[in-house]
């Protein structure tokens, strides 16, 4: 690519990131669990802002991954070590979207099995500024365990390096003063939160939970409860009918300890049952959350010998 063709496609990528960025946001909440071939935009500037699908993960943290990049003359730069690494996050799908609730079974059920909801795991980065214009190679790492694309880490993504200098993409945006404001990835990041787990294979009918905390640490008033859904149907031979995986889960908190009730009069696998206790960053120490008592029953109202695990993230 000739300069005058490298810097007109610059500017109409200028002055197109924003939307573009947006739309490839769409794009990936309806294909879960992917693994780019190329960066997003797939080609930019020394000092530009890149971002790329990195599979679907639970655990994946900015903190954890590897993330080098090597240019056409083979110089390779640890991009986490140079702090160009601004953000890992995950990203939902709309829950009205066609692709949630009919898409091929196994893309339904893949990343359950990994251990987590549906997720698409987003890495954003600025590029060097000294990296050298060419085809370029950037290697990721997730170092998780959890990842649902099946892609094995590490694994390459290619982008071009295009002539001139770019700037970092603070992703600005409008407020309702008038004003604008950079986008703060820090709040599509993890809260610290504790995972509540009930393994899988046992159909649970219902589930009491009592968990401690230490309230010096952490006001229960900032305690809240997500739990994750399941659209999954039935099996790969037989999809059957949506209902499979519903679940009631009702929890409040008295300022000592948590309790949370799950209800399922028609039975879920506990793979699909999930629940996180998330705060606040920020705490002076550890919340110290401890599961103080588990009862779990099946269907019929019969107790089972089951013992959620419970894990603490502290982000």
């Amino acid at each position: 690519m000739n300069s005058a063709i490298a810097n007109l496609f610059h500017a109409v990528m200028v002055r197109t990131n924003k939307t573009l960025f947006v739309w490839m946001l769409i794009m990936l909440v309806g294909l879960p669990a992917c693994t780019s071939v190329n960066t997003f935009p797939m080609a930019a500037r020394a000092g530009d802002t890149v971002s790329v699908m990195v599979g679907g993960s639970e655990l994946a943290r900015k903190e954890t991954m590897s993330v080098t990049l090597t240019d056409a003359t083979s110089q390779t730069w640890d991009l986490k070590s140079l702090g160009l690494v601004r953000s890992v996050f995950n990203l939902r799908t709309e829950g009205r979207a066609y692709g949630m609730h009919y898409s091929p079974y196994l893309d339904s059920y893949i990343s359950w099995s990994a251990g987590h909801e549906p997720v698409q795991t987003v890495l954003v980065a600025d590029l060097p500024v000294n990296v050298n214009p060419g085809m370029a190679t950037l290697n990721v790492s997730l170092n998780a365990t959890d990842n649902s694309s099946g892609i094995a880490s590490p694994f390459s993504v290619k982008l071009e390096i295009l002539a001139g200098a770019g700037s970092s993409d603070q992703f600005l945006h409008r407020n309702a003063g008038g004003g604008s404001a950079a986008a703060d990835f820090s709040r599509f990041e993890p809260a610290p939160h504790a995972k509540i787990d009930f393994g899988n294979g046992t159909i649970i009918g219902a589930a009491s939970l009592t968990i401690s905390f230490n309230n010096a640490v952490l006001n229960g008033n900032d305690i809240n409860v997500y739990v994750p859904e399941s659209t999954v149907r039935g099996s790969f031979i037989s999809p059957g009918a949506f209902g499979a995986t519903q679940r009631m889960v009702y929890w409040h908190q008295d300022g000592l300890k948590l309790y949370i009730d799950v209800v399922a009069p028609q039975g879920i696998d506990a793979r699909y049952l999930k629940l996180f206790i998330v705060h606040p960053r920020g705490l002076s120490a550890s919340p110290s959350f401890s599961l103080v008592s588990a009862s779990v029953y099946d269907t019929s109202g019969a107790a089972i010998a089951l013992q959620p695990s419970l894990t603490y993230y502290s982000y």
